[in-house]
């Protein structure tokens, strides 16, 4: 029989370091409380047979309301929790089903946990009985017994940081619990020092630096960023199968030139059926700014091949021009071209659940650009705008494209004395878009195509 297996995620905690009435874990990072990312991550594991929520009382109802609209309630309990670490962690094992096997214990603010460092904590609390999570230290470790003076400076290779999550056998931590409180000891920082006062040992798996604790303002900044970039320290795909876009439908904007036309052809060696956009395609033409063209062009895409596959966005224009030279035109067209298209085309198409939306974007929607400040307010919206939509359709795989400088024939005309061996090839951004059309891994992420050479530095 498989293990039953309990997570528990501490919501403790009043967010007195972000001077805010409203605790950390209810902060939003990337259009979701931090608990709600921590949350999921545990529920893609499908291992976990209860997951409990242990909350200050005053938040419980809170709670419910935010998990009522998602779709994985069933297995979640939500508790009052205690005064302190040691007592929400004990209410939430004493919230265990009897025949509980091991309980894995972390951090509800922690949201960047890896599921490779779950599915070690609960290979190795099956083998040990007793797991923390550790990481080694980058800084030199000083000891000092009043604060003011080094009374010692250990070998920092023989100290690790301490992580979550902890993971147990259910006997175990219970017995170590109980021992506690007989001791008089209310207060512990965490599970792992009570299970060591039983005498037995503890096992060590490898944290992740990703894996932090937001407890002040700048880990939510940090936090902000670790957001964009997810996948990039893992494979989109276990195995490219060669044959899985064959025969699929992909509409395909700003398809005759640049990034958008070497994508088609890409589609096409996969055997799959791009459908070209814009506004010189013979047989789906469309001037993408107006709404009315871009309702009926897809209501005529629809009509021939039904719901589609998915949905890629390249279109854009780019011109090198300082804001005091811009005229009222040339703005709204700008802003029309990169970023109000890609919103009229993502609000008519219509992707059949599974499918996938794809927005290109820039490498200068990080930080607004002198000689095009309008273009990358744009691109920087259209960031914006996926990680919004991702949450709006949690039945599409939504995500955003940010390649670097590329090799097109609209970035040689504004810059015809750059470096042309320093860009990237509208190949390498083409590959990785059916890279991710073979995905059903992410949503929401901000992936970055960067020139492979430059990639490895």
């Amino acid at each position: 029989m498989e293990p039953k297996i309990v997570a528990i995620l501490l919501m403790g905690g009043q967010g007195e370091r972000f001077n805010s009435p409203l605790p950390k874990q209810f902060h939003p990072i990337g259009g979701k409380p931090i608990f709600v990312h921590t949350l999921e991550t545990f529920i893609k594991m499908n291992v976990f047979t209860k997951i409990i929520l242990p909350c200050p009382a005053p938040w419980k109802e809170t709670v419910l309301s935010l998990l009522s609209s998602l779709p994985y309630k069933e297995c979640i309990q939500v508790i009052s929790g205690g005064s302190s670490r040691q007592e929400s962690s004990y209410l939430s094992l004493l919230s265990c089903d009897e025949d509980t096997d091991y309980v894995v214990i972390h951090d509800a603010v922690r949201p960047f946990v890896s599921q490779k460092i779950l599915q070690d904590n609960i290979e190795q609390a099956i083998l040990h009985g007793a797991v923390d999570t550790c990481i080694p230290s980058a800084d030199t470790l000083v000891h000092s017994i009043e604060g003011d003076w080094i009374n010692n400076i250990p070998i920092r290779k023989e100290f690790l940081r301490g992580q979550t999550p902890q993971s147990f056998s259910f006997k175990l931590i219970i017995e170590a619990h109980k021992k506690a409180l007989k001791e008089g000891l209310e207060n512990s920082s965490d599970d792992c020092s009570l299970v060591k006062s039983l005498g037995r040992p503890i096992k060590i798996v490898m944290g992740s630096e990703h894996n932090i604790k937001i407890t002040s303002e700048l880990d939510i900044f940090l936090a902000e960023r670790l957001l964009q970039y997810p996948i990039e320290k893992t494979p989109l795909i276990d195995l490219l199968q060669p044959d899985q876009l064959k025969g699929k439908v992909f509409a395909v904007t700003g398809a005759t030139g640049g990034i958008g036309q070497t994508i088609c052809q890409k589609l096409l060696e996969l055997g799959a059926v791009p459908i070209g956009i814009s506004r010189t395609t013979s047989e789906f033409k469309a001037d993408l700014t107006k709404y009315e063209e871009v309702k009926k062009v897809f209501h005529e895409i629809h009509a021939k091949y039904g719901p589609i596959h998915g949905l890629i966005n390249s279109i854009g224009t780019f011109k090198v021009k300082n804001l005091e030279h811009l005229s009222e035109i040339e703005i709204e067209q700008t802003i029309a071209d990169n970023f109000t298209s890609v919103i009229y085309c993502c609000q008519c198409s219509v992707v059949q659940s599974g499918g996938h939306i794809i927005n290109i974007a820039s490498s200068s929607y990080s930080r607004g650009r002198k000689d095009y400040p309008v273009y990358s307010a744009a691109k920087a919206a259209v960031v914006n705008f996926t990680q919004a939509l991702a949450e709006a359709k949690p039945e599409l795989y939504v995500n955003v494209i940010v390649p670097q400088r590329t090799n097109t024939l609209l970035r040689r005309a504004n810059f015809p004395n750059e470096n042309q061996s320093s860009l990237l090839e509208p190949q390498e951004v083409a590959e990785k878009i059916t890279e991710l059309l073979h995905s059903s891994k992410v949503s929401g992420a901000i992936l970055e195509v960067r020139k492979k050479y430059l990639a490895a530095l």
